[in-house]
């Protein structure tokens, strides 16, 4: 932020874009104006419902947005006095598949040299819509008394400290991860979402299409919106809008061997109906020969 200095404008939410002139004319909530050629939009498609523009955005851009809800996530920090899971011989990170479970996963959040013991836990999806209605403090116990039945020890019980943030409930972003499609929208509107509106392009991860939903697709995407705009500027060709990611070198892409057994098994829900075939054609064998021996068939 310092680098960048009065070229990023916080607590500055826009609330009209007009396309109408020569210029893109950008107009805050606190009446400050800004212009220029082109503008890029990278907040979640729903939040655009907050902007009126001139002209109004396409119909079909519109339908869109409309559609796209944004997750549930309620994350939640849980501070102790030391990370006593560690002398446990445990990581800290777990996956809680009980749908009674108020945390569904868990990450250690202790600082690299130790200092700040914490437990990350995040409520997903319904399970933030039911919890969002008890108290802070009633969300609190529920979370330690899992905990301590999770990883077996008392200590669980005694944190020193307790912040949560209910993501839905921030009037920005109004939820998270990401929006998410539901069944149909992206057959039907999909293609739509990195179509530019004018001289308004869009980004944002929920446009990527390597890592959506993350901080490397918010990345990859508002490169590639960057690049359209150059090319329409005539810097770049077209061919180098889509740049492929460069290899990390640090961590290098791996190929995924698997055996013999993994490629050829059927998978759980095939094997199942395999099974309840074989058990079907087996016991229609056994009723037709014990029809036929008692004479009910010829």
């Amino acid at each position: 932020m310092e680098l960048l200095g009065d070229k990023v404008k916080l607590e500055s939410p826009v609330v009209h874009v007009d396309q109408s002139g020569d210029n893109v004319i950008v107009e805050t909530l606190n009446h400050e104006i800004y212009k220029g050629k082109y503008i890029i939009s990278a907040i979640p498609p729903i939040l655009t419902e907050k902007i009126h523009f001139t002209p109004e955005l396409p119909t079909i851009r519109n339908q869109l947005i409309q559609r796209l809800p944004m997750g549930s996530v309620i994350k939640c920090m849980m501070y102790y006095k030391e990370a006593f899971w560690r002398k446990l011989g445990l990581c800290g990170a777990t996956i809680i598949v009980d749908d009674e479970a108020p945390i569904s996963v868990t990450l250690d959040d202790t600082k690299p040299d130790g200092s700040i013991p914490a437990l990350m836990g995040f409520i997903l999806t319904r399970k933030a819509f039911r919890l969002a209605n008890v108290s802070k403090e009633e969300r609190k116990r529920k979370i330690c008394e899992l905990y301590a039945k999770v990883l077996g020890s008392e200590e669980a019980l005694h944190p020193v400290h307790y912040e949560e943030k209910n993501w839905s409930t921030e009037q920005y972003s109004g939820g998270c991860y990401t929006a998410y499609f539901p069944p149909g929208i992206m057959s039907q509107y999909g293609r739509i979402i990195r179509e530019p509106a004018g001289r308004i392009y869009f980004a944002g991860t929920e446009t990527a299409t390597q890592w959506s939903g993350y901080m490397e697709g918010a990345v990859q995407a508002g490169e590639r919106a960057a690049r359209e705009i150059l090319y329409i500027m005539g810097k770049i060709s077209k061919d180098e809008i889509w740049v492929p990611e460069p290899e990390s070198k640090e961590v290098p892409a791996l190929p995924i061997t698997t055996t013999f057994w993994e490629r050829n098994l059927p998978s759980v829900p095939g094997l199942l109906l395999f099974l309840g075939w074989s058990t079907f054609i087996t016991s229609l064998a056994t009723t037709g020969f014990f029809a036929y021996k008692k004479g009910l068939l010829s």
